[in-house]
C-alpha cells in the first residue's frame, strides 16, 4: 500500500483512538461523582446513624478506586498507537506503519501490573483515597480508639 492511500487510513484510526482515549476521561468523571456521592452520604449519615457506614463508604471509595484503576490502565493501552501515529505525522515517514491495528496496538501496550501504579497517581487518588481515609479514620477514632462522633 502506498504511503497517499495510507494517509487517510492513518488519520482515521488517530481520531477514532483520540476520540476513545477522551471518552475514558467523561466516563472517570462520572465514576469520581459517583464515588463522591456514595461516600459522602454514607460518611455524613454515619454520624446520625451507624458508624459501620464509615466503613461501607471507605469500602465504596475503595472499589470505585480500584475501577478507575483498572480503566486508567485500559486507557494507557492506547497510548502507545496514538504515539505512533503522531510520531509519524510528525516525522513525515509512513512506510512501515500498517493502519487499522488498534487491537493489536491495545493488546501490546495492555499493562495489567500497572494497575496499582495507576491507582496512586493523583489524577486517580483523588477522590477515592480521600474519602476511604477519611471513612477508616473516623470508624477508627469512634469504634475503636472510643472517641464519641456518632449519635
Amino acid at each position: 500500500m502506498l504511503s497517499e492511500q495510507k494517509i487517510p487510513l492513518i488519520r482515521d484510526e488517530y481520531l477514532l483512538l483520540e476520540r476513545f482515549y477522551e471518552d475514558f476521561d467523561a466516563r472517570l468523571l462520572t465514576v469520581k461523582g459517583w464515588s463522591v456521592t456514595v461516600a459522602m452520604a454514607a460518611i455524613g449519615v454515619g454520624f446520625y446513624q451507624t458508624p459501620y457506614l464509615w466503613l461501607f463508604a471507605a469500602g465504596a471509595s475503595l472499589l470505585f478506586w480500584i475501577l478507575e484503576g483498572v480503566w486508567k490502565t485500559i486507557q494507557y493501552a492506547h497510548g502507545p498507537r496514538i504515539e505512533r501515529l503522531e510520531r509519524a505525522f510528525r516525522e513525515d515517514d509512513f512506510e512501515t506503519l500498517v493502519p487499522f491495528q488498534i487491537y493489536e496496538s491495545w493488546a501490546a501496550g495492555w499493562r495489567p501490573w500497572s494497575i496499582p501504579a495507576n491507582m496512586l497517581s493523583p489524577i486517580v487518588v483523588i477522590p477515592h483515597g480521600i474519602t476511604c481515609l477519611v471513612g477508616v479514620t473516623l470508624f477508627v477514632l469512634d469504634v475503636l480508639l472510643g472517641v464519641p462522633l456518632s449519635a
